[in-house]
């Protein structure tokens, strides 16, 4: 992984955590390039669940790393830049903010700590990737423009009365909880899970954003393959292109 990721094997679940609590937990290139990192260890590994939580109990992540601000965010939310098939836990103490917000709304399960509190200040920071807005197909439509339009907190016993999170413990209760419902899903028929999972992302469906990332992502594997720099070859040098699918 990352010096600011960790990738944590117990039984068949991984524990992945975020380790820079001195920063909040911020999302800096390195840390992205960690998580996208660890759902590719995920995906081919043989744990089938994982638990996504964070060092500290001040902030779960507190968004993006204002002082190296990257645009490539979408690369580590779990199912954009990797697809990643097995269900994911998110453990959330403390602050979880802006692009924080969006690494676990693309969670399967969120659970959190009575303390926990859910922001997405972009209007007041003048910055905005549009990756939140798949909030929508979450919860009701007067929540979704609350959250991201006016930017208020939601403490975490509201955030799981609409809808937002699954369930709400005491402090430092989160990651057991977390890790308890990894196990039993990890537990469970993979291909049922699976199937469900993939269900369940079907009928939430996806917002324009999101359609737009997972375009660009298959037409950017394209364009930085072999196949396509054979393909220029081939055409250039007038013989037939023999192509590996990479």
């Amino acid at each position: 992984m990352s010096g600011t990721v960790d990738y944590e094997v117990r039984g068949n679940i991984a524990v992945i955590t975020l380790r820079n609590p001195g920063k909040l937990n911020v999302l800096s290139p390195e840390m992205i390039t960690g998580l996208e990192a660890a759902w590719h260890r995920l995906e081919h590994a043989d744990e089938q669940a994982a638990v996504l939580t964070a060092e500290g109990d001040r902030a779960f992540c507190a968004g993006i790393d204002l002082d190296a601000v990257s645009l490539d965010m979408w690369r580590c939310v779990p199912g954009l830049n990797v697809e990643v098939q097995k269900p994911v836990v998110a453990a959330v103490a403390g602050h979880c903010i802006g692009a924080g917000w969006v690494l676990v709304q693309y969670c399967d399960l969120i659970v959190a700590t009575d303390d926990a509190r859910f922001s997405y200040p972009e209007g007041k920071v003048g910055a905005f990737g549009g990756l939140a807005s798949g909030i929508v197909t979450r919860v009701p439509h007067k929540i979704a423009a609350e959250f991201l339009m006016l930017g208020n907190p939601i403490a975490a016993a509201r955030a799981h009365d609409v809808g937002m999170i699954n369930a709400v413990v005491g402090t430092g209760e989160h990651i057991a909880l977390a890790e308890e419902w990894a196990k039993k899903l990890a537990d469970s028929a993979p291909l049922v899970v699976r199937a469900a999972k993939d269900l369940i992302d079907e009928h939430v469906g996806q917002g324009r954003v999101e359609q737009h990332v997972r375009t660009g992502r298959a037409l950017g594997r394209i364009s930085s393959s072999s196949d396509m720099q054979e393909g220029i070859a081939a055409f250039r040098e007038k013989r037939p292109p023999v192509f590996r699918g990479r």
